[in-house]
């Protein structure tokens, strides 16, 4: 039996409050035979039909009818739809409908229904999902050059017959591995930024973000790191070099072959001796990167995000933080990123570059330079910078309890930027 946490809009808790009377009442009795659907509702109540026979993928609904108890499956034209065991009564069951349940060709022929089944009986009831455009949710890699394989994660991505990254250029090799999954390979020619478009059976896609734009760099773009090969002056022709106090944060790499298939240089965080518990120092060894003063975005902190490329192997212990401004001697928020602590067998590799998006809403309020999940969030933008100018530093620290050997962490950064998200 399959269950998931659902995520319920709060337009919709009025509805569910009065639902939850007649599920207390009716969770008191139990089915005495096989299971009826009477009609689907949709919960949501600005809804112009409160019942209907057809809904997109992704839409919230209760399935109504008799006996539903012992529940097992719930299937969406034969796709097994997880639930929530908290939503479910003997005459209610409140359930998204799965982004992935086929809808239509060409992936073949649909039974247009939704099936229930329990401990002791099943029940169909026709119902047809509509077709929807597909939509681009994240890239693994925003900057990547060509040659180099990339996933597309969204939905709807249905007869999926061009991919097209920026100036036109159409990729020649890609394959479609599910209706929310598309491996691609970037092809040559790309000059500058701009959206990346997935075109199927039911319509075009656009990314929400710009791809490749460390080569068309805007207001927000703070550190590529390029333009030369001298670390310690700054290039006249590239107002996005954005590196400061380069002798004492991160090491200088402009060998390509150190971190390959990036977008020209980048800074390595490196530290060569060993982190004790509760070390976040990043003034000295390699520990960090700080970029120099910028123009951010304006608008709601609710909108954008911190985003850099990553490159790291085999990381197990301790936290890269995210501080947003330095009033000396202690940073006034910091963000946390560690993939390794919820990965399967508490060890993360990239496998080459990746995005890395931090929300501005996961930066808090630090404490005594110490990143802690109960500090309150920036109320804005300009909150957030704490008049440091839209400097960022980026460090990695020792939260863990062991020490850490000098050594065991490496990992590269490029094209530190603040993007809208929304």
């Amino acid at each position: 039996m399959q269950t998931i946490a659902s995520h319920i809009p709060k337009r919709v808790l009025f509805f569910l409050l009065v639902l939850a009377g007649l599920i207390q009442v009716a969770c008191k009795k139990s089915g005495s035979g096989a299971p009826v659907i009477t009609h689907v509702r949709a919960v949501d109540s600005t809804a112009r039909d409160s019942f209907f026979v057809k809904a997109y993928p992704g839409t919230l609904i209760a399935i109504q009818g008799a006996n539903f108890d012992g529940l097992e499956h719930v299937y969406f034209n034969g796709y097994d739809a997880p639930f929530n065991l908290a939503l479910l009564s003997n005459s209610n069951i409140i359930i998204t409908i799965p982004s992935e349940s086929p809808t239509a060709p060409p992936l073949g022929s649909v039974p247009n229904n939704i099936k229930v089944v329990t401990g002791h009986g099943s029940a169909t009831y026709t119902f047809t999902l509509v077709l929807t455009p597909p939509i681009i949710t994240s890239v693994s890699n925003e900057n990547a050059p060509a040659g180099v394989s990339l996933v597309i994660k969204g939905s709807n991505f249905y007869g999926i017959s061009k991919i097209v990254f920026p100036g036109g250029i159409a990729a020649t090799s890609y394959s479609v591995d599910s209706v929310t999954q598309i491996t691609v390979t970037v092809p040559a020619g790309i000059t500058s930024g701009d959206s990346l478009r997935v075109y199927g059976t039911f319509g075009t896609a656009s990314s929400p973000f710009i791809f490749d734009n460390w080569m068309s760099p805007s207001t927000g773009f703070l550190a590529n790191f390029d333009g030369t090969t001298d670390q310690w002056t700054a290039p006249a022709n590239n107002p996005y070099y954005g590196w400061s106090q380069q002798q004492w944060v991160g090491t200088f790499v402009t060998d390509p072959t150190v971190f390959p298939n990036g977008t020209g240089n980048c800074v390595k965080i490196n530290p060569a001796g060993a982190k004790v518990k509760g070390d976040n120092s990043w003034y000295s060894d390699n520990n960090a990167i700080i970029t120099n003063t910028a123009t951010w975005p304006s608008g709601s902190v609710g909108n954008y995000a911190v985003k850099f490329e990553a490159n790291v192997s085999n990381w197990s212990a301790g936290s890269i933080l995210i501080g947003t401004t330095f009033p000396s001697p202690n940073w006034a928020f910091l963000a946390e990123y560690a993939p390794w602590k919820t990965v399967s067998g508490g060890k993360y590799s990239s496998n080459g570059w990746v995005t890395v998006t931090i929300p501005l809403t996961s930066f808090l309020a630090a404490t005594n330079n110490v990143y802690t999940t109960t500090g309150t969030g920036p109320s804005s933008i300009s909150a957030l910078q704490n008049g440091g100018g839209g400097l960022l530093m980026v460090m990695y620290a020792n939260d863990g309890t062991a020490t850490i050997p000098g050594g065991s962490f490496v990992m590269g950064i490029d094209n530190v930027r603040v993007v809208a998200i929304k």
